[in-house]
């Protein structure tokens, strides 16, 4: 049974990796695990999404194609062991792929229009045209295809966290955003009293315990750091605020919505909180606050408290 970087979806029409399906998945966009294709143009093997359909707090492992009955012609399949692999580019010549780990990850700070939107003239298809050309377009040089993951929103970029910080590989491991390569030890920050002041003027994902509840009279979620952060020596715990509107633009908004309500109807109301920001002071009167600024839901993950058993081991 083989792993693959890559798949065809059948519902969707194009060649997608397994964190967009997850994506689309949960936007209803595609609705069958299986109902995935090998993206060779020499191969139509079955293809399935593993744990496309769980949250990612219950998954074991990250979403991933596993392919089956490969075709003796078939050119794309990745050995689970292998890191450097065999395909074809054109004419017929061999290129090179390397895998996710051996290159920098890529978070993409916005989504391509139409992401969500099925392709009218390919969806169901299963063509040999298509994959060539989406294939083509990964050639980057010397008969060398890029596989490295590319990511959407920061709920993939949390899973590859996990994964290093349980590892101790945090800091070997890089991610580039806006074309500059970062490690994902240097990328996460928790939140722990440090002074606003000294922190990046660029945007980190800050994270940590914070008590979810919704306000009403605002119509918005208020997310609030159980730990300070401090301005000009004044400790304050920080927060931001997700408002209704927001959440009904967003197409993964069934899982966002899903989770913040079981955390905000349970006893505590606590969870972990990820957030691609950069916190401020307020002054209003005599009272101060530290915000962060909340873009957009692609920025922002919530997990369960039962993360602490993750990050321990």
């Amino acid at each position: 049974m083989a792993s693959l970087e890559e798949a065809y979806s059948l519902e969707y029409g194009d060649i997608i990796d397994p964190e967009l399906a997850y994506d689309l998945f949960w936007a209803g966009v595609i609705n069958d695990k299986s109902a995935f294709v090998c993206p060779s143009e020499f191969c139509n093997a079955k293809v399935t999404c593993i744990n496309i359909d769980k949250e990612k707090q219950d998954m074991h492992q990250s979403p991933h194609f596993r392919g089956y009955k490969h075709s003796a012609d078939c050119d794309v399949t990745l050995e689970d062991e292998g890191s450097v692999v065999e395909v074809a580019g054109d004419e017929g010549t061999q290129a090179k792929v390397v895998k996710a780990e051996e290159i920098p990850d890529v978070f993409h700070l916005k989504r391509p229009d139409n992401q969500f939107a099925k392709n009218p003239d390919m969806s169901g298809q299963r063509s040999p045209k298509k994959k060539a050309e989406r294939r083509r377009e990964r050639l980057v040089g010397d008969g060398e295809v890029r596989s490295g993951s590319e990511f959407y929103s920061v709920r993939s970029l949390v899973s590859k966290f996990i994964r290093y910080r349980k590892t101790q590989t945090l800091s070997e491991n890089k991610v580039n955003i806006s074309g500059r390569d970062q490690s994902y030890e240097s990328l996460f920050k928790g939140v722990y009293r440090q002074p606003i002041e000294t922190l990046p003027e660029a945007k980190l994902i800050y994270w940590g315990v914070a008590f979810v509840d919704y306000l009403e009279n605002q119509g918005c979620y208020q997310i609030k750091f159980g730990q300070n952060l401090s301005w000009e020596g004044q400790e304050i715990r920080p927060s931001f605020f997700i408002h209704d509107d927001v959440i009904e633009r967003y197409p993964v908004r069934n899982l966002v919505v899903r989770r913040l309500e079981k955390i905000r109807n349970s006893e505590d109301h606590r969870a972990f909180i990820f957030l691609y920001s950069k916190p401020y002071g307020v002054e209003k009167g005599e009272k101060r606050y530290i915000n962060f600024d909340f873009e957009s839901l692609d920025y922002l993950e919530v997990r369960f408290l039962d993360l602490f058993e993750d990050l321990k081991a």
